[in-house]
């Protein structure tokens, strides 16, 4: 059996035989442990959501009380635990699991 999708705690959605074809959401979720995915904090999330928005991490520290320094320390940690290399891609798979909310 594989794990077709996880929610935001790590925990199992859906889950279907090897021998099934992959849908999209199976293929982002294939390469994150529910371990990761548990391990992105809260604050690491709203520095995401804010960079969705397109704040700079000088603009997200101010907003979050917090150092711009702090900010690049927390999407550091969020684009290691996506596996991916920027900022933009840890938008776009966040959205994808369902980590970040869509804007209309």
């Amino acid at each position: 059996m594989t794990i077709d999708a996880v929610d935001s705690q790590g925990a199992l959605i859906e889950a279907r035989s090897a021998s099934g074809p992959r849908s999209r959401e199976a293929t982002l979720t294939a390469d994150l442990s529910a371990i990761e995915l548990r391990a992105i904090t809260d604050r690491q999330l709203q520095c995401l959501a804010w960079v969705q928005e397109g704040k700079s991490a000088s603009d997200i520290g101010g907003i979050l009380g917090i150092s711009s320094r702090t900010v690049e320390g927390h999407l550091s940690k969020v684009c290691a635990h996506l596996n991916v290399r920027t900022r933009f891609q840890a938008v776009l798979k966040a959205l994808d699991l369902g980590l970040l909310a869509r804007r209309p």
